[in-house]
């Protein structure tokens, strides 16, 4: 049974496609379906950005949300409760959008794909879909925990979601929901009435089809930028507070035959007539003979083409990532290279599962920046015993490679449920000594804590130095081979 199958993306991407979407796009042409994609991009809705232009109003409010103050920690909460309520209102004119289409179209089937924080839009277009009975599977990399499924799973016109990797299945699930046969001969899938398991990640990635980004507005983005994977999980996969590894897709590692990569490489170079890819590997140096292979192909696959990547700097033996193989790689079109520093403190590095060296790290700095490459890191302030000698230590560190690195992402510490974290602190709480977990919030993945040792007065003065290291980092400009990728992380 074949029909028409209407996709509304509210991974709402601001400079490239949705990749997953695409990995679904593909299948269903395939069979036989008529697929449509609807992009709230073309209609206005706010786009999802990896890095905000660097201006003072910013570093105001990164030192807002960075507060350990007494009286903010009080505010915190239901300032982010407002903010939240704020940022997550459904978009209007995606909902309008929703409603003409079908009222001019009845689709079969609609797929909704989200993030955690698209609940409201989420239960809007539910309803919508209820109204005028078509049936709606829901899915998206944050449902893989069975808590966060059970928060979801009663909204109205939800007909299941599905948790796991839908790629090779997504046919079949089609065909049976349009069909109102019984789904519970898939595992992963999820509705109100009953609950089957997370289903197992997809082991052979051999057989993903070719993405399929044809239905997205490339003309609205500033440049064409297209998304690859290698790979899917992450060889490392200890990290405490990555939550990445617990998605549906990034549970365990995996990796897909070179000669995959580099024939998809030159297709959809060809295909969508650009020259600069996007490695969303969680570590594209997971499995070092791709890495070889690509850094050894990726110009004679896309002549002239430009590629970044997040790799992860580990002190286990070769990584891929020393002088000679970074400057091969800049030869071979790699423009930015990213890596989670996280902390400059050897102490709270190891505390983190980071499986990586102060020195190891600071090696890669200078050898990236020797290389040619732009630098950007990410990085962790908050984490439970985190003191002020830690960051001291962090400190000390942007300070000696101010001038090598060309952009930080920094966070606070999460605390999300399904990481390591979440695993270690329910086992035995006083490993994470001070920090109290008031409320785990499964709808939105996250935790409510408590840690007062940010609260000093002496902690606060060196996190304020560090925000002003990050500005004065994050203000300088990009050299322009990098810029054709700015806003991206």
């Amino acid at each position: 049974m074949m029909g028409n199958v209407l996709i509304v993306d509210l991974n709402n991407f601001a400079r490239y496609p949705t990749l997953a979407i695409a990995y679904l796009v593909a299948p269903l042409r395939t069979a036989g379906f008529h697929v449509d994609v609807l992009s709230p991009l073309l209609i206005g809705a706010p786009a999802a950005t990896h890095e905000i232009p660097e201006t003072k109003v910013e570093h105001f409010k990164r030192h807002i949300n960075f507060s350990t103050h007494p009286v903010m920690q009080l505010l915190h909460e239901p300032l982010r409760k407002l903010y939240q309520t704020w940022q997550t209102r459904p978009h209007q004119p995606t909902l309008t959008a929703v409603s003409e289409y079908l009222s001019q179209h009845k689709p079969n089937l609609i797929l909704l794909s989200a993030y955690l924080n698209h609940y409201p839009a989420v239960k809007a277009l539910g309803e919508l879909a209820a109204g005028q009975g078509i049936p709606v599977l829901l899915g998206g990399p944050a449902f893989s925990q069975p808590e966060t499924l059970q928060a979801w799973v009663n909204l109205t016109g939800i007909s299941a979601i599905f948790a796991g990797e839908a790629d090779a299945v997504i046919v079949d699930l089609a065909n049976t929901l349009i069909a109102k046969q019984d789904l519970k001969r898939f595992e992963g899938v999820y509705t109100a009435h009953w609950q089957t398991k997370v289903a197992e990640p997809l082991s052979d990635l051999s057989q993903l089809p070719l993405p399929d980004f044809s239905d997205f507005p490339w003309d609205a983005y500033p440049h064409r930028i297209i998304p690859i994977m290698t790979g899917r999980g992450c060889a490392w996969n200890v990290c405490t507070f990555c939550s990445d590894v617990t998605t549906s897709n990034g549970r365990s590692f995996r990796s897909r035959p070179v000669e995959k990569v580099l024939e998809e490489l030159k297709v959809q170079s060809e295909r969508y007539q650009s020259r600069d890819f996007i490695f969303l590997d969680l570590k594209l140096n997971s499995n070092l003979a791709l890495w070889y292979a690509l850094i050894e192909n990726f110009q004679r696959c896309v002549p002239e083409g430009r590629w970044i990547a997040t790799v992860h700097v580990d002190g286990q033996g070769e990584n891929g990532l020393d002088l000679i193989s970074l400057k091969h790689a800049k030869t071979a079109g790699l423009t930015r290279i990213s890596f989670g520093l996280e902390s400059g403190s050897q102490r709270l590095i190891k505390r983190m599962g980071k499986g990586t060296e102060r020195e190891r790290n600071s090696q890669f700095v200078r050898d990236a920046f020797q290389a040619g490459l732009s630098v950007r890191c990410s990085m962790m302030l908050g984490y439970p015993g985190e003191t002020e000698a830690d960051l001291q230590a962090t400190k000390s560190f942007l300070l000696e490679h101010l001038n090598e690195l060309d952009r930080i992402r920094p966070a606070r510490f999460k605390a999300i449920p399904g990481t390591r974290f979440a695993r270690l602190y329910e086992h035995r709480p006083a490993r994470f000594k001070g920090l109290s977990v008031v409320q785990w919030d499964y709808q939105y993945a996250r935790a409510h804590y408590h840690y007062p040792a940010a609260s000093s007065s002496h902690y606060r003065r060196v996190k304020r130095e560090i925000l002003d290291l990050i500005h004065t980092i994050n203000s300088k400009p990009l050299r322009d081979e990098a810029r054709q990728f700015d806003g991206l992380m």
